[in-house]
């Protein structure tokens, strides 16, 4: 089976890839909106941090764009509110890091809204990861958590996907069964990345409704600087 792929900032991700992957791209997980007054009725105490967890997700909340959260802070790009996101969880060496992009992005989070799911693979992307691991006739998925030595194949189903999400460690590599398709988490950030042999996966990032950026050869894991 295929092995985790390492993918680190000293060459573009395409470099890192085994060569039957032609294609790739960052899908940015969605913010999470949760209920009016959810956060307020969970907290225990004013300086208690609350943060719903998987099921909550589910269940209650809406997912929120990059886009839509740009607009509301004023970016202009994609790479100024991942900047702001990385900063703000100390991910950032202090050359690299935007206090202010951080702090404007902290001041725009208002009432229940969330962070994206950090490190894992996004609960709102589970409808559309059945379909594109079923795509072309697999009807079983393979993950793979190196850090912990786990993996295994499961019937491809939203209830399979969810356990392994739910109980997955920081890094998490899916794949379908005949691996045309390849999604992983990335530590320390609120991005995953999608892989497929076809060459062109346009069509197929826009009609499950990712918000996504096309990799190029000059697209690196850090591509945010």
């Amino acid at each position: 089976m295929l092995e985790y792929i390492w993918l680190d900032d000293e060459s573009p991700i395409l470099k890192h890839l085994p060569v039957e992957y032609t294609s790739a791209a960052i899908l940015f997980s969605p913010f999470i909106q949760m209920p009016e007054g959810w956060e307020k009725a969970e907290r225990k105490n004013e300086y208690e941090h609350i943060y719903p967890n998987d099921q909550e997700v589910r269940e209650k909340g809406k997912a929120v764009t990059w886009k839509e959260i740009m607009s509301s802070c004023g970016f202009q790009t994609h790479a100024e509110l991942g900047l702001a996101l990385k900063t703000s969880i100390f991910a950032l060496r202090d050359e690299y890091a935007r206090e202010d992009l951080a702090e404007r992005l902290h001041a725009n989070l208002k009432g229940d809204l969330f962070y994206p799911s950090e490190d894992h693979i996004s609960n709102f992307h589970i409808p559309a990861l059945v379909k594109v691991l079923r795509y072309n006739g697999s009807n079983r998925f393979y993950y793979s958590e190196p850090i912990v030595e786990n993996s295994g194949f499961l019937d491809t189903t939203e209830a399979n996907l969810r356990m392994v999400l739910d109980e997955a460690a920081a890094e998490l590599m899916l794949t379908d069964e005949k691996m045309d398709f390849v999604f992983m988490s990335v530590y320390d950030s609120f991005i995953n990345v999608f892989l497929a042999k076809d060459e062109n996966i346009h069509d197929m990032v826009q009609g499950m409704g990712w918000e996504a950026m096309f990799c190029d050869e000059s697209t690196y894991i850090s591509w945010y600087r």
